[in-house]
């Protein structure tokens, strides 16, 4: 059985080492390492755990979009938006009247830090303002012809989304095509600018037939879409592309925007796939400054506190530098016992990664 595995190693060291070495010839000349297993410790500089109180509205679970202010936490957790302190104390539940029993959900919200606010998008295309301590302060109707809402942000005194909208096949008049754009819009959703976006691995200039924005975040160079793929080949290869050029690649006005495959940061490109169903999914990690790519199957070991391993990183900040995970249950019993005979009882991990 042991000489099987080595066998396998060998053959994915080989595999990911060859196409990795075939893709940016300036990368040719350097040691491109390939690592298949690793410790949260050689990414991260630390990692801070906040123990959540439970809310009177009940457990936390399906954790995402965490935002922090600073000592403000938000995230969204069953179609609530709750409000903890760093400490994980319970402080409230901003738009409270957003609930399955009004038949409404919530689609996104963003921090609005300057002014202590967030803004939350319902599935009435409602975009309504709070303050933190949940004052509903203003509500818009949003006035678009989008079919839907995938991704939005607050960057630099605006707002960005990015859409898509229905529009009539010119080749087929009985049938419709999908526009996706990434938006500019100002506090009252005026549109400013808009641009089209097209699915495409940078390196290679591959086609997709379709690719989902996941979230969109900030480089140097200005905003951008992310989306989650599943081929650590292609990962690999873009993320040389982009890191050769030191920044995303944004086209100019004539162009269409890419659909990026990684999330950008100071030194790691990252991009992290789980399904909480199957418990499969992948962590795509690159050093840029060790020239080491992570390719893990179950993500990274934490050494840190000792919960198994991790692989559903999520970005806390538009900049990717610093990610959160959930854990609970059994998951929490070398560092937190008095935790971990309770599944409804989670720890939030914040990491700092290392520049």
């Amino acid at each position: 059985m042991k000489k099987v595995c080595l066998l396998l190693l060998a053959i994915i060291f080989l595999t990911y080492g060859y196409k990795a070495y075939q893709v940016v010839d300036a990368y040719l000349n350097d040691v491109l390492k390939i690592k298949v297993s690793g410790n949260l410790s050689e990414i991260t500089e630390k990692v801070i755990p906040v123990p959540l109180q439970i809310p009177d509205s009940g457990v936390v679970r399906d954790v995402k979009r965490v935002r922090q202010d600073g000592n403000n936490l938000f995230m969204i957790s069953d179609n609530r938006l709750l409000h903890f302190n760093l400490q994980g104390k319970f402080i409230n539940q901003i738009a409270r009247d957003i609930n399955e029993e009004n038949g409404k959900f919530i689609v996104e919200y963003v921090l609005n830090t300057h002014k202590k606010q967030a803004l939350v998008i319902d599935s009435e295309r409602n975009i309504s303002t709070f303050d933190y301590h949940g004052n509903l302060i203003s509500s818009i109707r949003i006035d678009k012809p989008w079919h839907k809402l995938t991704a939005l942000i607050y960057h630099d005194g605006f707002l960005w989304a990015t859409a898509e909208t229905l529009v009539k096949n010119k080749d087929n008049h009985d049938s419709y095509l999908i526009e996706h754009k990434l938006y500019q819009l100002d506090m009252d959703v005026n549109e400013i600018s808009s641009h089209a976006l097209r699915s495409s691995c940078v390196g290679m200039d591959r086609m997709f037939s379709s690719l989902l924005v996941d979230e969109l975040l900030v480089d140097e160079q200005g905003v951008y879409a992310y989306s989650t793929i599943f081929d650590t080949a292609i990962l690999l290869q873009d993320t040389l592309y982009i890191a050769q050029q030191k920044k995303i690649p944004l086209p100019n006005k004539n162009t269409q925007y890419c659909i990026y495959p990684i999330r950008k940061g100071q030194r790691y490109y990252l991009s992290t796939y789980y399904d909480s169903i199957t418990d499969t999914g992948h962590t795509f990690c690159y050093d840029d400054t060790k020239l080491t790519a992570y390719m893990l199957s179950d993500g990274f070991r934490d050494d840190f506190f000792m919960t198994g391993c991790v692989s559903d990183f999520q970005p806390m900040d538009i900049y990717n530098e610093s990610y959160c995970f959930l854990k609970s249950g059994k998951q929490l019993a070398k560092m937190f016992p008095e935790r971990a005979k309770n599944d409804d009882a989670p720890v939030l991990f914040i990491l700092k990664l290392k520049a």
